[in-house]
């Protein structure tokens, strides 16, 4: 990285845990908010989401990592409840208040600081988003 930061341990855990975080669109989107934000709040869940919270956490989780849907339910504040935010707050690159809502930079958003930074020069001067791939027939 450049100047001079290092993000890498002797067993690479920490680049693993900074990939592993960027991998999932939801979890860059979140680090992206509290790069230009250190404070965002996070909805609570209401009706039918909040019933299936207050369910079974596990039968929840399996839930929310297949393809079916419930309908009515905000599946994606779900995910993003728990699943995104907690994985991002045992990497240390959040803490989130659920109390309070409220997910601010964690102890280690440092080391994810200068990827995200990174990023987001590539996408202000637009070449992710305007890579095009001409299909052959």
């Amino acid at each position: 990285m450049a100047g001079g930061s290092t993000v890498e341990t002797d067993d690479g855990s920490d680049v693993d845990d900074i990939f592993d975080a960027l991998a999932n669109v939801h979890r860059r989107r979140l680090l992206f908010e509290l790069l230009h934000c250190t404070r965002q709040h996070v909805s609570t869940v209401t009706g039918v989401s909040r019933e299936l919270a207050q369910a079974d956490e596990e039968l929840l989780r399996t839930h929310l990592a297949a393809s079916r849907r419930v309908s009515e339910a905000d599946e994606e504040l779900l995910v993003k409840r728990h699943i995104h935010l907690p994985k991002l707050a045992e990497y240390g690159f959040v803490e989130w208040n659920r109390d309070d809502h409220v997910v601010t930079r964690g102890p280690r958003f440092g080391e994810v600081r200068p990827v995200l930074e990174f990023l987001n020069g590539q996408r202000d001067d637009r070449h992710l988003e305007t890579i095009e791939i001409p299909l052959r027939r």
